[in-house]
């Protein structure tokens, strides 16, 4: 009997399916979003808000279906890599790594149980989005004219023109977080069926 119990508290084949379908889901939306809007230096500083927003409706139904400690772990693991390997740095995966073990705890805490508790731990998770943002802080001007090349110099000179101000960052960890909590919101209302069904509701 306790190994039945203890093995439902493992991760299985379907929580691994469901994890990694909701990680190509938002990265798609990510990468989406970050092609349109991101080609405008506001457009890249308000991805803050904008990603975590718009990532609200699949994230809120992946959240539906975290029932064990470790699913959003992989899935911000995962996130941080591929941002690595299409040239963000390192810094999402370490917020990613971070904020996942807060939203964890957070859910597990509710014991999977209570909406509130997975659009808090998505809003939480959502900070993470600033960790692309933290090179901006020490950029060099051999970074910024380096990657001028590829971006343009206009670009790369206006956003470090935000970054010049330092209350602009903590603003977008502000952004973040907002940003999930109303994407979660929405989430909920639109997939109240799912959260009903999984007893979130």
């Amino acid at each position: 009997m306790q190994d039945n119990i203890n093995s439902s508290k493992k991760l299985n084949g379907k929580d691994l399916i469901n994890t990694g379908i909701f990680t190509a889901i938002y990265l798609t939306l990510t990468m989406a979003v970050a092609c349109t809007i991101g080609m405008l230096p506001l457009g890249y500083v308000l991805l803050s808000f904008i990603v975590p927003f718009i990532g609200g409706i699949p994230m809120m139904l992946f959240f539906s279906k975290i029932k064990k400690f470790g699913m959003l772990m992989i899935f911000q693991i995962v996130f941080g890599v591929v941002m690595i390997l299409t040239g963000m740095g390192y810094d999402l995966l370490i917020w990613g790594i971070i904020t996942g073990l807060i939203a964890e705890l957070i859910l597990k805490a509710s014991r999977y149980q209570k909406s509130s508790a997975c659009i808090l731990a998505y809003a939480v998770s959502c900070i993470s989005v600033a960790g692309n943002y933290v090179h901006w802080l020490s950029a060099s001007e051999e970074w910024i004219t380096s990657k001028a090349a590829s971006y343009g110099e206009l670009f790369m000179n206006s956003i470090k023109g935000y970054f010049d101000m330092w209350w602009v960052f903590p603003l977008l960890v502000v952004f973040c977080f907002i940003g999930g909590l109303l994407g979660g919101l929405l989430g909920k209302a639109v997939l109240k069926k799912h959260f009903i069904k999984s007893g979130l509701i």
